[in-house]
């Protein structure tokens, strides 16, 4: 009842700024910044009344990044210079997300899942053609988008999938295990398929540079996810070595050396052997650094929480509210960067976003059915397909194609895949994957 109490309050401070907002509209002073300041309540109230709510809940952190970009929207400076270019931020928030994302790879289920290979095979295909293709015909269709706008619809088709789609397809009840799988193979082909792809189908619209956006791929993706893996075995795994305090202090030890001795690596080594690749080598230093400094964190952090009797999920409870505030920062700092760019084009690329997101699950679910899965393998290829890591599209905009126009797409697209997913798994949920009969007459799940 108390939370139903709070549920009908907040809603009924989002319905009476609304009735504000459209007042401020109609008397044509929509543009000024208290109607900012009121968008940011509705959307608030919006946040926390389906926060008490059993089904919606999910979307509490989707209508808090709406409230955030429409105040950044209408006050753009406050997160465009912090005495320095907050644009330097996006990169390394995109690898704490996927330092998040590396924690939760149970690479036992990949390897269980392997027993069918031409079901993931085949799935995996569908995760990276589909989208493309449908990016492509959404592109061609309206015509009117400017290049870079048009390369970053193709790029979130071409990324991977993210551990959101793995979220989703246990929310909607699916076949999680063959989700993760389909997740991490696509993750561990994406730096050869994903530049593959864009030079292909993106070629036209922007200059690609394959090697560049590998290189930067193995950055964002592999090596913060590695280091997730690596914390989690250390955390989490039942190895004997792990478990003894020595043996945590020296490597935790060792692996701030380590990172140490990285540090110095560009006073020996003349990085301008790498030519116009040397930004890419350098960030992918820094990614080695943060990897060895951050399992020497993680080992050293495990000891002291024994010690003061603090919980054994502690990353699990820490982590997901970094990745959160730092999924909120990227997006933010791209909206507040780019917002003429925004208030120009963005109500189309929103409606393109659906579209294109809306495709990506009819054409999953159409080719579920032609490769005749099962219900729960139908809704986790479904999901995989029509969700996308739109961090790594973020990244690879801004790090490989150069262009924040690039990566308004992914970050549209990643705000609205998650109504989208909780709407489509919130449906699913309510009903029980059907079981297929084998030719014997039996279940066959």
């Amino acid at each position: 009842m108390e939370h139903t109490s709070k549920c009908k309050t907040y809603l009924i401070s989002a319905f009476f700024l609304t009735i504000c907002e459209f007042v401020l509209i109609l008397s044509g002073h929509g543009s000024l910044p208290v109607s900012g300041l009121l968008l940011f309540g509705i959307f608030l109230a919006l946040s926390f009344a389906v926060k008490y709510t059993e089904k919606f809940k999910g979307l509490s952190f989707t209508f808090l990044i709406f409230a955030c970009c429409a105040f950044t929207l209408y006050f753009p400076e406050v997160f465009t210079n912090w005495g320095f270019d907050t644009r330097v931020l996006i990169i390394p928030s995109i690898q704490l997300i996927m330092f998040g994302m590396g924690t939760k790879l149970n690479l036992h289920d990949f390897v269980r899942e392997f027993s069918e290979p031409a079901k993931i095979f085949i799935g995996t295909a569908m995760v990276f053609l589909l989208m493309p293709i449908a990016a492509i015909i959404i592109v061609k269709v309206y015509g009117r988008f400017p290049n870079e706008v048009a390369a970053g619809i193709i790029l979130v088709g071409a990324c991977p999938g993210g551990v959101a789609s793995n979220v989703m397809t246990y929310l909607a009840r699916g076949n999680l295990p063959y989700s993760m799988t389909l997740t991490t193979f696509a993750t561990l082909l994406s730096p050869l398929v994903t530049p593959l792809l864009m030079w292909l189908f993106a070629g036209n619209y922007i200059k690609v540079d394959v090697l560049k956006m590998m290189i930067d791929i193995i950055n964002l993706m592999f090596v913060p996810v590695g280091a997730g893996i690596i914390c989690n075995k250390i955390l989490y795994g039942n190895m004997f070595w792990t478990k003894k305090t020595k043996n945590m202090v020296m490597l935790s030890i060792t692996c701030f050396i380590i990172g140490l001795g990285m540090v110095f690596i560009p006073y020996i080594v003349d990085f301008t052997i790498f030519d116009k690749y040397q930004s890419s080598a350098m960030s992918l230093l820094i990614g080695l650094i943060l990897v060895a400094w951050s399992v020497a964190c993680v080992s050293i952090t495990k000891i002291a929480v024994e010690y003061a009797k603090g919980p054994e999920n502690w990353m699990d409870i820490v982590l997901p509210k970094l990745s959160l505030s730092a999924i909120m920062l990227y997006i933010i700092i791209t909206a507040a960067h780019q917002r003429e760019n925004i208030l120009k084009i963005g109500a189309i690329l929103f409606v393109a976003t659906i579209v294109h997101n809306t495709l990506g699950y009819i054409l999953g679910y159409i080719s579920a059915k032609i490769m005749r899965l099962n219900d729960a393998d139908m809704r986790a290829l479904t999901i995989e397909v029509g969700l996308k890591n739109s961090g790594l599209a973020v990244g690879l905009a801004q790090n490989v194609l150069n262009s924040m126009q690039a990566s308004l797409a992914p970050i549209i697209f990643g705000t609205w895949m998650n109504v989208s997913a909780s709407s489509l798994a919130s449906f699913w949920s309510q009903r029980k994957p059907r079981e297929e009969m084998s030719t014997d007459g039996t279940a066959n799940k």
